[in-house]
């Protein structure tokens, strides 16, 4: 049985920054009519200005968070193993330890 601790969590930010900037779209466009036809009061009236820039911020949000979310790597072996070139990270079955070491670094 899979640990549910150590898989990937969802992330919900984006989406849920996604679903309120497409409520802001419809809200944009149904409460002008919603107050023409009754349904809603005229204080509504003073919410509608601000519902298209609303919704821009809500949609730009969504989309800086889902890319941020992307950006992270995974800390997976076989995500480091296709960057590092095959031995990535050290997770091979193997007995053998990690070899570390310093590269060619100038002084």
């Amino acid at each position: 049985m899979p640990d549910p601790a150590a898989a990937p969590r969802p992330h919900r930010a984006p989406k849920a920054l996604g679903g309120l900037a497409a409520l802001a779209c419809v809200a944009c466009c149904a409460l002008p009519v919603l107050i023409t036809a009754g349904v809603v009061g005229a204080g509504a009236g003073a919410v509608v200005g601000w519902l298209p820039a609303l919704a821009v911020v809500l949609g730009v949000l969504a989309a800086g968070t889902w890319w941020l979310c992307q950006r992270r790597g995974s800390c997976s072996c076989s995500s480091l193993a296709k960057t590092a070139g095959g031995d990535g990270c050290g997770c091979k079955a193997s007995g053998e330890p990690l070899k570390i070491t310093g590269g060619d670094r100038r002084a």
